[in-house]
């Protein structure tokens, strides 16, 4: 009798094991997404310049691309940025904030508190900041969505390019961005920023 009890429990665990491994197989079909490699320009003197949902202002289509996939986040946003003073992009990371997405911000400590530097706005609304007091530049510019939590309705994509996060840059310079979903290039990018952030420190304790 305590055999087939026994027995039956064993069967009982591989068939839950098994039902379980079969749901899991569906979910992740069904949210898996297509492959995400994208790039985009920003030129001086870009025609089209319209008004967007995403923006109140008139704006490029490149802009409206850029906007589109930093509003994508649901679970977290890693900024590593030379410099941030944009106020349409800001505007869309404090969005995130209200919105409950984690979010991490590095920036060069040198250009932190730059004029029109978007810092106060980020701390005022409790996002963390990290800089690194050094004669050598800080000149990232890249961002990771959704990386930091497993979620199988997010697909995990890191941003990357020339393009600091100025008004010249966005309308007065010929830049480009990156967007892609590739494992590998994603991971790195990750592991990039984790150290980073073990390595820099907050604003508040260098001040």
């Amino acid at each position: 009798m305590f055999f087939n009890n026994k027995a039956q429990a064993v069967i009982a665990f591989f068939s839950l094991a098994f039902a379980s491994h079969f749901v899991y197989k569906h979910f992740r079909k069904k949210y898996k997404k297509a492959a995400i490699n994208e790039v985009i320009m920003f030129s001086y003197g870009t025609t089209g310049v319209k008004r967007s949902k995403l923006s109140r202002c008139l704006i490029s289509p490149s802009m409206e691309r850029l906007l589109y996939y930093l509003s994508s986040p649901r679970r977290s946003i890693d900024i590593c940025m030379y410099v941030m003073t944009n106020v349409e992009l800001t505007n869309e990371i404090l969005k995130l904030a209200i919105r409950g997405v984690r979010i991490r911000v590095i920036i060069d400590a040198d250009m932190a508190f730059s004029n029109g530097s978007s810092l106060k706005r980020l701390e005022k609304q409790g996002i963390p900041v990290r800089w690194m007091k050094s004669t050598n530049l800080m000149h990232h510019k890249f961002c990771l969505i959704d990386t930091e939590f497993d979620d199988i309705r997010c697909t995990p994509l890191v941003i990357i390019g020339s393009l600091n996060w100025t008004t010249q840059a966005l309308n007065g310079n010929w830049e480009n961005v990156a967007v892609t979903s590739q494992e590998t290039l994603v991971e790195q990018y990750k592991n990039e920023f984790d150290r980073l952030w073990l390595e820099f420190k907050p604003i508040v304790d260098i001040a």
